[in-house]
């Protein structure tokens, strides 16, 4: 139980140091609501269970042998969110961001970008594959089923720290509607994108 009391401590204070993802978060918070930031968070739960079924299954390891593979991963990446950086600026410029239909669309695809924002980061999947094996705490159950718990502990934190996150980003939205959060978004997903591909 120590060990596994160890890895939920360390992986709050993980997910709390500053990064993409809790960036992202509260940008989507303060943006455009808790209703679509918990939808992205949402995604990018998605994507942690993606990246801990790989670890089960030994693809982890499979993928951070092979560099060609995680270039091409890497380099998607790169190219989808540099899309969604430019979209969401040409959105602000144009002001696209007040149109009611325009936030519709906004919340329903913000499932698939928190998917696709840890699911195609092969930085997470090389990062569980590094950090997971440092906490298996029993020598008579099996790795893959070890690696199921922390999983799952690592997944309950993230969504108790980013439901945190959403909540105190709310509390502050009406002092923070006056700076450009469209633009945020923008330059965070642009940032994600050279951040994918820079060792």
């Amino acid at each position: 139980m120590e060990v596994l009391f160890s890895f939920f401590v360390a992986s709050i204070l993980l997910t709390l140091s500053p990064g993409p993802d809790l960036l992202m978060v509260i940008a989507q918070s303060i943006e455009k609501g808790a209703y679509t930031a918990w939808w992205f968070v949402l995604g990018l739960l998605t994507g942690l269970l993606v990246h801990t079924s790989l670890l089960i299954l030994g693809w982890a390891q499979f993928i951070g042998e092979r560099p060609h593979v995680v270039g091409l991963i890497k380099w998607f990446g790169f190219i989808y969110f540099s899309f969604l950086g430019l979209k969401s600026t040409v959105a602000f410029i144009n002001k696209k961001d007040k149109n009611p239909t325009a936030k519709l669309n906004a919340t329903k695809s913000s499932y698939v970008q928190g998917v696709l924002m840890n699911g195609i980061n092969p930085k997470v999947s090389l990062f569980f594959w590094l950090f997971f094996p440092g906490f298996l705490f029993s020598d008579s159950l099996p790795i893959a089923l070890q690696y199921a718990v922390l999983g799952c502990l690592f997944i309950v934190q993230a969504t108790v720290v980013f439901g945190g996150v959403i909540f105190f980003a709310n509390q502050f939205s009406h002092f923070f509607s006056r700076y450009h959060f469209g633009l945020v978004s923008g330059l965070l997903w642009l940032f994600l994108a050279v951040y994918l591909v820079v060792d």
